[in-house]
């Protein structure tokens, strides 16, 4: 009997050590939480005010939950940032690409045709196909591609076109820029020009990601101006490589 009443003593003084321990370890976690929490609140004000100085406001605080939403700025001509090139396939989400670059960078993205701005700092291409120019020569350093399923990116392209009633020209497309991406085409439409095009552009699909992760790999004609492979020019083929 005294044996059993020293283990049952015994028993109980490791049941409160281990407890104590437990307590410990979840106070030690508690104010070191605690000390994590302490010190962003401290740094807090910190980080804001360089917030406010070196990084962009996305837009002006009217206090309350209320802002105002700020337009992107144009980088000056005579700046030398760092060029960006931003090229996909027509239809391939370059349109809320550019739009979310704006939106965080604050800086207006520019194209090819210089319609949405001046060649500088930012610009969007479809370049090598066949809607895309190269018309920023050597000034851009660096390249995003933005690449986007064929099942979805071709027939937006073809909407794209539809809105643009086919125009093939820059005089015949300007009048519709301002409508585009506000409707589809109909479905005889998209019927009558899968059937014809479409074994073509899932080639042009694919080819606009050789170029840009082949160094420049050419599936045109030198004398191919348009890109376009009609003849008495063709496009080349696999076969054919290394273009």
């Amino acid at each position: 009997k005294p044996l059993q009443k020293e283990k049952r003593d015994l028993s109980t003084m490791v049941a409160a050590l281990k407890n104590y321990q437990s307590q410990t370890t979840a106070k030690a976690k508690l104010f070191q939480n605690a000390k994590i929490v302490v010190l962003i609140l401290c740094c807090l004000p910190f980080f804001l005010a360089l917030n406010r100085y070196l990084v962009r406001y996305l837009s002006i605080d009217l206090g309350e939950g209320d802002c105002k939403w700020t337009e992107s700025f144009p980088l000056p001509l005579e700046t030398d940032p760092l060029g960006t090139l931003v090229a996909s396939y027509p239809g391939g989400g370059m349109r809320v690409t550019w739009q979310q670059i704006e939106g965080l960078t604050g800086i207006t993205v520019g194209d090819d045709y210089e319609y949405s701005g001046k060649r500088v700092g930012i610009i969007k291409t479809q370049w090598p196909h066949y809607e895309g120019i190269w018309s920023y020569g050597s000034t851009l350093d660096q390249t995003i591609l933005v690449v986007r399923n064929p099942r979805w990116a071709i027939p937006s392209f073809h909407n794209i076109l539809h809105e643009i009633n086919y125009g093939q020209d820059w005089g015949e497309v300007y009048p519709y820029l301002t409508s585009v991406f506000t409707k589809r085409a109909p479905l005889n439409n998209w019927v009558k020009w899968r059937d014809l095009k479409f074994e073509e552009e899932i080639d042009l699909w694919a080819w606009h990601i050789d170029y840009y992760m082949e160094e420049g790999a050419q599936y045109w004609d030198n004398l191919d101006f348009e890109r376009v492979g009609q003849k008495p020019f063709y496009f080349r083929t696999e076969d054919m490589k290394p273009w």
